[in-house]
């Protein structure tokens, strides 16, 4: 383990010049990452956010807390799942107005097995069982066709 005091063995080079810290290096510095992409991150904190202040004692808020109409940002782009009746083919208790169209979703949508197949929709239901596993939102990243061959 490395410590202030060394433990990199000797150096055989010798330097007659004395450092100066005043000296900048001619060396490129390092810009700062790029800001494109972070408000996707600051969604999934403020989403993860909002998921902890309904938790109160338990383990997953109550369906009945949830109301995926109340947060704009959030909504139009939301699947809510209910599984009080259990977790093989769980409810959908609400589907977003935008997810709905990306997913050419009828209205008739339930339960899970409802879902259209390939389409954007089933690519994040496909997570669902790590949800209750973890019982706690997830994050991933994935490339997807739907299935107007867009991604």
């Amino acid at each position: 383990m490395d410590t202030l005091r060394g433990q990199f063995g000797s150096l055989s080079v010798d330097y007659d010049e004395p450092f100066d810290l005043g000296v900048e290096d001619d060396a490129d510095r390092e810009l700062p990452p790029s800001p494109v992409g972070q408000d996707e991150r600051r969604m999934q904190v403020r989403a993860y956010n909002h998921w902890a202040s309904l938790l109160s004692d338990r383990n997953l808020p109550s369906i009945e807390d949830l109301d995926p109409d109340s947060l704009p940002d959030f909504g139009p782009y939301s699947v809510l799942l209910d599984f009080s009746q259990g977790i093989e083919d769980p409810a959908v208790r609400y589907l977003g107005s935008a997810l709905a169209v990306e997913c050419d979703a009828p209205q008739g949508i339930t339960q899970l097995s409802d879902v259209p197949a390939r389409s954007l929709l089933s690519r994040i239901t496909d997570h669902y069982m790590q949800i209750l596993a973890n019982q706690a939102p997830i994050g991933f990243e994935a490339e997807f066709v739907n299935q107007r061959g867009s991604t």
